[in-house]
């Protein structure tokens, strides 16, 4: 077959036009930091990258949604160590309450900083978190507890409902978050009626009645702890679960590196020998083509 200089010159440009496009690639891949610009490059690896995308966003949800979980149970737990507190400081005045050398005067005393015992009480339950109270089950934008009667105050209301506040942490897997006040401080035990009791049997000077108020305390002491102890078990496993799924969320990204990043330093150097490539076509086309053709170019 006859070679015209049509023919060599149609196939000197392809080859001067290819070189220069791998070289527009290499640059692209250069200021990208990305192997591919769109799914025709390389379908299979854009679809696995759009999988591993997938996953990364699904996980980044249950994350944030631990995160949040675990503001709401350290916040309780925290109310918790509160009302444990208030609760021992009740115990004590009980127990000094029931000595019958108290006078009246005393026990007066005794009755008032029950009361403030109370008052604080109710603020514990009503703890919020930017305006969320956590105790209010589902009612998270109302106070669960106000005081009636009075004053002194003669009831605590709980105004909330008994609903479990629940955020998915993986696929398929709920926990909830929250722990209803009438079940931790209105439960086998109403704490706030506790601390009512306690304070009108130290008014009323009824030493008897002062000491049994003590193993009502307990009780309330018990029931909290076993909230404490329900919270402290949320609170590991949510742990755990973010433990697991930062490092899930690591390989994840990982991979997805793997699969569409670009080796800065190969591409540097594929970069170089497509430009001696591309140089070497010039130079071999100047080179082939007849001395009219090569003045044109000129």
């Amino acid at each position: 077959m006859r070679v015209t200089n049509t023919m060599l010159g149609n196939t000197i440009l392809k080859n001067i036009s290819a070189a220069y496009a791998r070289i527009e690639r290499s640059e692209d891949q250069l200021s990208s930091g990305k192997l591919y610009r769109q799914p025709s490059d390389n379908p299979v690896a854009i679809n696995q990258a759009l999988g591993i995308r997938v996953s990364l966003k699904e996980t980044d949800q249950y994350l944030s949604n631990i995160s949040d979980g675990l503001t709401w149970l350290n916040t309780a737990d925290t109310a918790l160590k509160n009302s444990t507190d208030l609760l021992q400081r009740a115990k004590e005045l009980a127990v000094a309450g029931a000595n019958g050398t108290n006078t009246q005067s005393d026990l007066n005393a005794m009755a008032a900083e029950v009361d403030q015992l109370l008052s604080e009480m109710v603020n514990v339950g009503n703890t919020n978190i930017a305006g969320r109270y956590i105790f209010g089950g589902n009612q998270t934008t109302i106070a669960p507890f106000s005081e009636a009667g009075g004053p002194p105050p003669t009831a605590i209301n709980y105004n909330g409902d008994s609903s479990a506040i629940n955020y998915e942490t993986e696929k398929g897997v709920n926990i909830s978050v929250n722990l209803p006040g009438d079940s931790v401080f209105k439960g086998s035990t109403d704490v706030f009626q506790t601390l009512i009791t306690l304070r009108d049997d130290l008014l009323a000077g009824n030493y008897a009645a002062v000491s049994a108020d003590t193993s009502a305390v307990d009780d309330a002491l018990g029931m909290i702890t076993d909230a404490q102890m329900v919270v402290g078990a949320k609170l590991n496993r949510l742990e755990m679960t973010q433990s697991r799924l930062e490092d899930d969320k690591l390989g994840l990204t990982k991979a997805l590196s793997g699969v569409e990043d670009a080796d800065l330093a190969e591409v540097i150097t594929r970069l170089k020998m497509d430009e001696n490539v591309y140089q070497a076509a010039l130079m071999a086309g100047s080179t082939a083509m007849q001395k009219s053709l090569i003045d044109f170019l000129k």
